[in-house]
């Protein structure tokens, strides 16, 4: 039962810990390896290229695949509470596969009528799920769309996906339908690749017929440095879970046969031969070892799956499950660890002569140790203090295993520890507003001021709310003077600093979502963000400071942008 016990935790723990290092190698490359993903997203003018002209784009020298046009726009959608998500790039398929950008379905199925959508995966939860519906706009007469499922692209090529005309239909005069195609190149593995890729695709439309496009490169660089903070902690908790399983299915084995050399005296007493005897003892050992092993491979891939769930929405990558060959080795290489910890003390005890082990029973070698007790005779301390010390070295594999067990064990718990702290800090350092005592948000009126000018290739789409002012109800907040907000402030008694910040979103064309711009008011020191060592910008990516032609309410003083 012990046997069994201990092999079936040990084996649980490193099916569980080989498949975590598995998913933590390369989560990016690996997603998208399996979608094929796009190495280049590109976004035309319909009215400027045709689908034709652009079916043919797919067939210029270094293209290895593409896929598409398909229907693309950016809309704006409502849940059931009335709250707004952030801005979606909507693209029209008929279905998640292609010879590019295969999307994976995490859950639901695919739309197949107008009134139904697909979205990102990240955008599940408790108020966004299968089954409940989004609409474009509060008014009575918007239909809504029913949510279907939910996917991942590896690429980032979509926020939601729809049906062609459902795409056309949504399509607006600030949001107009714009065609998307993605490209797979022989030779894209650099910046440099990537750039000449892009002004192939150009010179092959007309003027002003390529909106924007996105690289691979830009995705997998914002994956990498998401996934960058958990990656080793994940490795080195999944390498010290196998070790540590090797070490207790050792020192169990060992020690359970290792207790026996009396009754394997008995047993060659009775006739038994010394290689029969060390047969005996490893099939012994082997027999509910195997039982425990497969319940071990059953239980831990029943612990790998919330886990490695949870490991998807870390990495943002494709469905992941226990891989194949984990289920193999483990099981493989558990065996061979308890056939050697079994066999070795077996043929030793197998080596007895039947009295000599019918009357030590477990007592060691003649002679073993006897250096380290002469060693630590001569320090002056107690006889019992150096007898103590000394006797470790009398059987110095079972001394080793446990001061490995004690060393691997320390060295998880200050893996938890530091985990914790660590990524406590990153939490922090990248969410500046909780480090205020308070944070308040109002809205803004949008006669108030213009909205923002488009950066390059971009448009801005809503006023930006201000967070410097009296907190607002989710339903309907009331429009916030700045000047009385500002004086309701400095009039407070005990209020050391203060700063206000206005944020909106703009789109650029080609990349997929939006981008979150940021303007500072006043004295923003406290809610910096943290600049790492030889850089120049801070962390904090896809932001957009304001131009010199800013007609907007302009800030004191600008200290950090994005």
């Amino acid at each position: 039962m012990v046997i069994a016990v201990a092999t079936m935790m040990a084996v649980a723990s490193a099916v569980v810990a080989g498949s975590l290092m598995v998913a933590a190698t390369a989560p990016f490359d690996n997603a998208f390896k399996k979608q094929r993903g796009a190495h280049i997203t590109a976004q035309f003018d319909p009215a400027k290229a045709s689908a034709a002209e652009l079916a043919k784009t797919g067939k210029l020298p270094g293209v290895a695949a593409s896929a598409g046009p398909y229907p693309s726009t950016a809309v704006r959608l409502l849940d059931r509470s009335g709250f707004q998500l952030p801005t979606l790039t909507l693209v029209g398929r008929s279905g998640p596969d292609g010879a590019v950008d295969r999307v994976d379905l995490k859950s639901g199925r695919w739309a197949q009528k107008p009134s139904e959508i697909v979205l990102d995966a990240s955008y599940e939860g408790p108020a966004i799920g299968l089954g409940t519906t989004v609409k474009m706009s509060d008014a009575k007469d918007t239909p809504p769309l029913l949510i279907v499922g939910f996917a991942v692209s590896a690429s980032e090529t979509a926020d939601a996906w729809a049906l062609p005309s459902q795409v056309d239909a949504l399509a607006s005069k600030s949001n107009p339908v714009a065609s998307q195609m993605l490209y797979r190149f022989d030779s894209a593995s650099t910046k440099q690749q990537i750039i000449a890729d892009r002004k192939k695709l150009a010179a092959s439309v007309g003027p002003g017929a390529l909106l924007g496009t996105q690289s691979w490169l830009d995705t997998k660089r914002a994956a990498d440095q998401g996934a960058a903070a958990t990656v080793p902690f994940v490795t080195a908790f999944g390498a010290l879970g196998i070790v540590m399983s090797v070490i207790i299915v050792s020192s169990v084995i060992s020690g359970a046969v290792g207790t026996s050399l009396r009754r394997i005296g008995i047993l060659k007493a009775i006739g038994f031969t010394p290689r029969e005897v060390v047969r005996a003892y490893v099939a012994q050992a082997l027999i509910p070892a195997v039982v425990g092993i497969a319940l071990g491979v059953v239980l831990g891939n029943v612990l790998a799956v919330p886990l490695l769930s949870d490991t998807e929405s870390l990495y943002g990558g494709v469905s992941l499950s226990v891989a194949w060959w984990v289920d193999v080795s483990v099981p493989a290489a558990a065996l061979v660890v308890v056939g050697l910890a079994a066999l070795i003390p077996a043929l030793r005890a197998g080596r007895l002569r039947t009295v000599e082990a019918i009357a030590v029973g477990r007592s060691p070698r003649t002679g073993r140790g006897r250096w380290a007790h002469r060693a630590m005779g001569m320090l002056p301390l107690p006889r019992q203090v150096t007898y103590g010390l000394a006797t470790p070295f009398t059987h110095p594999v079972r001394t080793l295993a446990m001061l490995l067990a004690v060393a691997f064990g320390t060295v998880a718990a200050t893996f938890a520890v530091g985990l914790t702290s660590s990524l406590n800090a990153i939490g922090t350092s990248q969410d500046p507003e909780s480090r205020a005592a308070v944070t308040v948000t109002t809205t803004k009126a949008i006669d108030v001021a213009p909205p923002p000018p488009p950066p390059v290739g971009g448009k801005a789409e809503d006023p930006p709310p201000v967070e410097d002012s009296a907190a607002s109800t989710p339903e309907k907040p009331k429009v916030a003077d700045p000047a009385k907000v500002r004086s309701a402030v400095t009039s407070q008694p005990g209020t050391e600093s203060y700063y206000g910040k206005a944020q909106t979103e703009v789109a650029v064309a080609g990349v997929t979502g939006s981008i979150r711009a940021g303007l500072y008011e006043g004295d923003s020191r406290s809610g910096s963000y943290e600049m790492p060592p030889g850089t120049g910008s801070p962390v904090r990516a896809r932001s957009w400071c304001p131009p010199a032609s800013w007609r907007g309410p302009a800030p004191r003083s600008v200290t950090r942008c994005g």
